[in-house]
């Protein structure tokens, strides 16, 4: 597997474009990057250990590993300027790692909004983004005995790519009422403008609503920041069509995310339709 970033093979024009996130510097994201990539090789490391054992199998946490720590990798080489585009052949790579590492009996929903989010903002392949509705339909399914919450905002995000057949509706309540019922009540706005400003008030409350989340304040900590992007907070807006034009210099709404394809007439990326 190669794990070489783009970003250390590109040309002094492209690395000396200015970087997103505005509270740490150029050579610190590298660091931070060259950390996670590295964490990355060992997580292949043990993959190819476990399936080259005498019974094969690999156990699901490894792969677990693996995809999350590519979401990290994402988040960094995005706070650092990385092209859009590359994301995407990252976010694509990790896609299997994610399904495998499934936790029926230990669910974690923020990293599911996470992946479902990105999906979202990346434009991946219907393909691909069907393996992922799939994936929380068998989530919900198999994980209410430990707690599991079938989520409004998951299925919301989801049935925006996904074809009448496939759409889900069973899910009648948020799991998490207190960090989301702000971003959900946003998906009921008809008004342009009334969505607009519930848009703005939301991500202005997104950081101090988060306090509990364990990546909070990581600025602080050495090499453990990668920015703090509201991606779900961003497939929604993408989602709704909302004017987001006001927002393109905050420090939490990842507009570059949103709007990367707004001028790309490259052959081989297409334009997902998302119905409201």
């Amino acid at each position: 597997m190669r794990l070489l970033n783009p970003f250390f093979s590109r040309s002094k024009r492209e690395q000396d474009k200015p970087i997103r996130d505005k509270l740490k510097g150029k050579k610190y994201f590298e660091k931070m990057l060259s950390i996670k990539l590295g964490e990355i090789a060992d997580d292949e490391k043990y993959i190819q250990k476990e399936r080259n054992s005498n019974d094969g199998i690999v156990r699901p946490f490894l792969y677990w590993c693996s995809a999350v720590d590519h979401i990290r990798a994402i988040e960094t080489n995005y706070s650092m300027g990385e092209d859009i585009g590359q994301l995407r052949k990252l976010y694509t790579r990790s896609l299997d790692n994610y399904i495998l590492g499934a936790n029926f009996r230990n669910p974690t929903y923020a990293d599911d909004l996470d992946r479902i989010s990105l999906g979202i903002l990346l434009d991946i392949d219907n393909t691909a983004f069907n393996r992922l509705a799939d994936y929380v339909l068998q989530m919900d399914g198999q994980a209410k005995s430990v707690g599991w919450t079938p989520d409004q905002l998951l299925w919301f995000l989801l049935n925006a790519r996904l074809g009448d057949d496939k759409k889900q509706t069973y899910a009648d309540k948020l799991a998490f009422p207190k960090l989301y019922k702000g971003l959900f009540k946003l998906t009921k706005i008809i008004d342009t403008q009334e969505a607009k400003k519930a848009l703005e008030d939301y991500i202005g409350k997104w950081y101090n609503l988060n306090k509990d989340a364990p990546w909070h304040d990581n600025h602080l900590m050495k090499y453990c920041y990668r920015g703090y992007w509201a991606w779900e907070v961003a497939a929604v807006a993408k989602i709704m069509h909302i004017d987001d034009s006001d927002l393109r210099d905050n420090p939490f709404y990842p507009y570059d995310m949103v709007h990367w394809k707004d001028n790309v007439t490259t052959e081989g990326y297409q334009h997902n339709s998302y119905s409201r």
